[in-house]
């Protein structure tokens, strides 16, 4: 019988030092498909192949419509592989697999009333895994873990609440939810984001209240000495190798989630041999050569 995920279930963490920290450098070496600066990612699938291990990483873009090259990338990767575990971004391993919540999730997904959440290329994952009868799994570590972590580094809730807002604009940015950082702009979208910080952490969220759209203004012009309104080098800030407090932050942040990542990979595919992830195309560059070094190189099919 195939071994369970669930929240009692032990696996050893990747070790810190097969995993590159990210940059925008990194992303440009290991994702050369990916055009001009790579701020905005090629999703990709990527196959591997080692003795009876077999492993397909899907690279995502974030994506919420069912003609997205990103949805189309996680079929493929269904097709290209019998697997025995979806592994999922964007909520907890400890939630045990097929969890009620993320089940009904999943059951919204292409439905009128879906949402951001229900919509995106994960749901979507899901609901396949579940017509096909293949379990699904988070590959998050819980978010007491990520906290703990970040203020062991002295990053306290106002920093943690600051950086998931900032990345979630930047999203909204890039999916083109809005054309740019005018004033009105971020008024229309900050309510919105300032509710998913305080959402349930199985949606993404950090329970943490938001500052006001002026706090966070302020905040951004004193981290990087200039108003969010009209600089031209967001989102392009959002490298988690720059020196800011956000930066440090987001670094710090990156490798205990891939940490978690790469040591539920590997347990996987120890216990289920065939495993297919669906995560964002930076986690891949990241975990990249420890899973070369593991299933030697993969075959990568870039989706434009």
């Amino acid at each position: 019988m195939a071994a369970s995920v669930n929240a009692a279930t032990p696996f050893t963490l990747g070790n810190e030092d097969r995993i590159q920290p990210w940059s925008l450098e990194l992303e440009r070496r290991t994702q050369p498909w990916c055009p001009g600066d790579c701020a905005w990612a090629v999703p990709f699938v990527a196959s591997y192949r080692n003795g009876t291990e077999r492993l397909v990483f899907v690279g995502a873009r974030h994506a919420f419509h069912p003609n997205d090259p990103t949805m189309r990338a996680v079929a493929a990767g269904f097709t290209k592989i019998q697997a025995r575990v979806v592994i999922v971004e964007g909520f907890p391993t400890a939630m045990g697999e097929n969890p009620p919540p993320l089940v009904a999730e999943a059951n919204r997904h292409g439905t009128p009333d879906a949402d951001e959440f229900a919509r995106g290329e994960g749901m979507y994952a899901a609901s396949i895994a579940l017509m096909r009868g293949i379990p699904f799994v988070g590959g998050e570590p819980t978010r007491e873990e990520e906290n703990q972590a970040l203020k062991a580094k002295g990053f306290t809730d106002a920093d943690i609440a600051f950086s998931a807002l900032l990345g979630r604009f930047s999203q909204a940015l890039r999916s083109s939810e809005i054309p740019d950082t005018s004033p009105t702009s971020l008024a229309k979208v900050y309510p919105r984001l300032a509710q998913e910080l305080k959402a349930p952490t199985y949606r993404g969220g950090w329970n943490l209240d938001a500052p006001s759209l002026d706090e966070f203004r302020q905040r951004y012009r004193d981290m990087f000495g200039v108003d969010i309104v009209g600089d031209d080098k967001f989102p392009l800030r959002m490298d988690p190798g720059d020196t800011t407090r956000h930066g440090q932050q987001s670094k710090v942040n990156m490798m205990t989630r891939d940490r978690h990542l790469l040591g539920l990979i590997e347990q996987q595919l120890v216990e289920r041999r065939s495993v297919l992830v669906i995560y964002g195309a930076s986690h891949w560059s990241t975990l990249s050569a420890a899973l070369e070094e593991r299933l030697g190189r993969p075959k990568v099919s870039p989706f434009l």
